[in-house]
């Protein structure tokens, strides 16, 4: 039985693809859900997060800096924050 491996051609469309896809990965934050745990902002490898003490809550201040790993979409026990292809 012979299997049929991608050729270097496939493989090269798939990476640009994928590399593609991840250059328009922004931060969606939701601050009205924010319970002002601040999960976020200590995951952040980065520093995009910042804690408004008066508030209670976190403002995202980095989206230029954003490196979109993810780090703060899975730490946030509140569903405030999510990763969006724009």
């Amino acid at each position: 039985m012979a299997t049929t491996s991608p050729g270097w051609r496939e493989l090269l469309l798939e990476h640009w693809r994928l590399a593609r896809t991840l250059r328009r990965l922004q931060i969606a934050f939701s601050p009205e859900r924010c319970t002002g745990l601040w999960e976020c902002y200590e995951v952040c490898p980065v520093a995009c997060w910042e804690p408004d003490y008066q508030r209670g809550v976190v403002a995202f201040i980095g989206s230029e800096h954003c490196i979109a790993c993810n780090a703060c979409v899975l730490q946030c026990s509140a569903d405030a924050i999510e990763l969006k292809v724009v």
